[in-house]
């Protein structure tokens, strides 16, 4: 599978194809904010990719479809992409067409007939990625596809000079994963038909567990039947199964226990008397009625108290009035009480002679002991009525009570006759689980059977150990590290050998791959020295180079189901100015001649192994780098600079905003 172009189509229509050739270095290059970059993105996004990772600016305000033309090993696939809607993160809808002479179509010819995982089963099962599950580290078995592919075919600017991180998007959840268990496959190391065996292996397994299973629990039956059926035929003469007299003592023998089980299972459950619809009307009316009396009981009470607290009061009041009556009584002692009623205030209280004028205070005593006499005697006078209305409200209250003994006794009636049938439906239960469980042993008594079925289970599970056996030895898990280790010795023989060629540092040692921590290594006179501890840039750019170049040389040449196409974004960007730089007036090239060299050993380390593998390989490159040497130049397919991008300036003039 490689890229035969990628077309874009404006907003009104327009459509802009750029031609790759097949099987060769492809070299776009041009200044900065030409649209280098997006090429990556857009072929990642035709591959299956849902997430946008296109940038917003010229490109995301004029097009509307994206698509890429891709020559599979027998046919020609189109697949186009409908840009996201403003603020849509991700996109899932596509379109598909398949053709041997397919060219890029028109805008009237795109519509939505397929989705991302369409696009990734069919181009991946196109190029030889079948229905083929891999054993993942957590979350169970993995179906390698088009997306894990497209994993090791393209590097963006970020990546391809990155000190952690060798392949595209490792720093994303769940793509570490992905890649340690694809890797092996897409190396040949883990065969493809490794599910399917997987699968039968974990049938295999389960049926033999199975087999087992049922010869334990045979095996117990057979060692253990008599007592297990004695034991059977006593709870279900308990439970009322066996009301025959004298049941038990007629089974003489296994058979005779077994016949009369298989009647107990039988016999009819004891029916459970229904309530009937008057009785719960019933109860729900005396619970009506005994709550009515409850509440008037409390209100009686209530009323009750308010009488008893006032008695208290007056009672209170009555003796300190008392009180004061007999202290003031003295008063009278020493007046004399004329014919006409009252006292005579003239009268000396000491002495009892005449006075000149009358004594004030006697006369206010007196008065005094006249209001608390009338007091007293109220109080008297309303004491009869209270003691009436206590009488009478204790006559309601043993009226009421009465009332609800009766009531109360009403509904213990009733609640005996429901617990009556509570139990009969407990017991109704208790048979149903009895016979439920002579049922069950039955069943295993039939299928078990004394003695033959047994020589048969035994059969079943040697032929079962065999098959297990069989499958294990064929995904002996030993045998699949000596092919992956077998491939991993025949890259790195490639990778220390280009290493050596673009004089990266410790190339000349052992330069391999570790996929556990997916990554490059090498020996140092320190010890293993990771890509990481590698210093500068330049190192990090060359071994992702030599790495990438030597994984798809083994995919090509032992023919594995991987795209023959590597896209690099700006993998010289080490060797040339900054941004700052170039603005302060450094020239577009690469500053010194040792620079311009290592530049040049990178291009042509790309160029001799494209040539090497006869078409079968194709490189995409998007760089800075405007090299003056021929065969740089001959396989220059755009170079965008002097206004020409990958947006023409048409589209930006028409539907708004400007080239940067």
């Amino acid at each position: 599978m490689q890229l035969r172009s990628i077309i874009l189509y404006s907003k009104s229509g327009e459509k802009r194809v750029l031609e790759f050739a097949l099987g060769e270095l492809n070299i776009v290059t041009g200044t900065s904010q030409t649209g280098k970059s997006a090429l990556l993105d857009i072929v990642d996004f035709c591959m299956g990719r849902d997430e946008v990772t296109l940038p917003i600016g010229p490109i995301s305000r004029t097009v509307s479809w994206y698509a890429a033309l891709f020559q599979l090993p027998d046919t020609r696939a189109f697949v186009a992409r409908k840009a996201p809607a403003p603020g849509r993160k991700s996109v899932t809808n596509a379109m598909l067409e398949l053709g041997a002479d397919l060219e890029p179509l028109d805008f009237e010819q795109l519509r939505v007939n397929a989705d991302s995982t369409m696009v990734r089963e069919q181009l991946g099962g196109r190029i030889g990625i079948g229905d083929t599950a891999v054993d993942a580290t957590s979350g169970g078995p993995l179906t390698a596809h088009l997306g894990h592919a497209a994993l090791l075919c393209l590097q963006n600017q970020d990546e391809v000079s990155h000190r952690r991180w060798l392949f595209h998007r490792q720093a994303e959840d769940g793509i570490r994963t992905a890649l340690r268990t694809t890797l092996p496959y897409f190396l040949g190391a883990v065969a493809e038909d490794q599910a399917a065996m997987q699968q039968q292996l974990t049938a295999a397994r389960r049926a033999l567990r199975r087999l087992q299973g049922e010869l334990k629990a045979a095996e117990a039956l057979n060692r253990d039947v008599d007592v297990t059926l004695q034991t059977l035929l006593r709870e279900a003469e308990t439970r009322g199964l066996l009301p025959e007299a004298g049941a038990m003592e007629v089974v003489a023998d296994r058979a005779g226990a077994i016949e009369a089980l298989r009647r107990a299972a039988t016999i009819a459950t004891l029916p459970t008397p229904m309530r009937d619809e008057e009785q719960r009307r019933r109860e729900l009316e005396l619970q009506q009625v005994r709550d009515q009396l409850r509440r008037n009981l409390r209100d009686v009470a209530d009323q009750r108290q308010l009488l008893a607290d006032q008695e208290r009061h007056e009672s209170g009041f009555t003796s300190a009035v008392g009180r004061g009556v007999s202290r003031l009584g003295a008063a009278q002692l020493a007046t004399v009480r004329p014919d006409r009623e009252g006292h005579d205030l003239r009268a000396c209280p000491a002495c009892g002679s005449e006075l000149s004028e009358p004594d004030p205070q006697v006369g206010d005593m007196l008065a005094t002991l006249d209001e608390l006499r009338g007091q007293l005697d109220a109080v008297r006078t309303t004491r009869p009525g209270r003691e009436r209305a206590l009488r009478q409200l204790q006559e309601e209250t043993d009226q009421m009570r009465q009332r609800l003994r009766g009531v109360e006794g009403a509904l213990s009636v009733l609640s005996e006759a429901e617990a009556a049938r509570r139990g009969l439906q407990s017991r109704a239960e208790e048979q149903a689980y009895t016979r439920g469980r002579i049922d069950a042993y039955l069943a295993q008594l039939d299928q078990a059977g004394p003695g033959g079925d047994l020589a048969r289970l035994r059969s079943q599970i040697t032929l079962a150990e065999q098959v297990v056996a069989g499958l294990d030895a064929e995904l002996d898990p030993q045998e699949v590290e000596d092919r992956l280790s077998h491939s991993l010795n025949y890259i790195s023989s490639d990778m220390t050998q280009w290493a050596d060629r673009l004089k990266l540092e410790h190339g000349t040692r052992h330069v391999r791959l570790d996929l556990k921590r997916l990554t490059v290594v090498t020996d140092s006179d320190e010890g293993v020295a990771e890509l990481m501890r590698i210093g500068s840039g330049k190192n990090w750019v060359g071994y992702h180079l030599v790495a990438h170049l030597a994984l798809h040389q083994y995919f090509v040449v032992h023919g594995r189901p991987v795209p023959r196409l590597l896209m690099l974004d700006q993998p010289t960007q080490p060797y040339y100015p900054s941004d700052v730089a170039k603005q302060a007036g450094m020239q577009d090239a690469p500053a010194q001649d040792a620079d311009r060299e290592a530049v040049l050993r990178l291009f042509e380390l790309m160029r001799d192994v494209v040539d090497e593998l006869g078409g079968g390989f194709q490189i995409i490159v998007s760089d800075h780098a405007n090299l003056p040497e021929p065969w740089f130049q001959n396989r220059v397919r755009y170079n965008w600079r002097d206004g020409d991008a990958l947006i023409p300036q048409e589209w930006i003039d028409q539907h708004g905003g400007n080239a940067s």
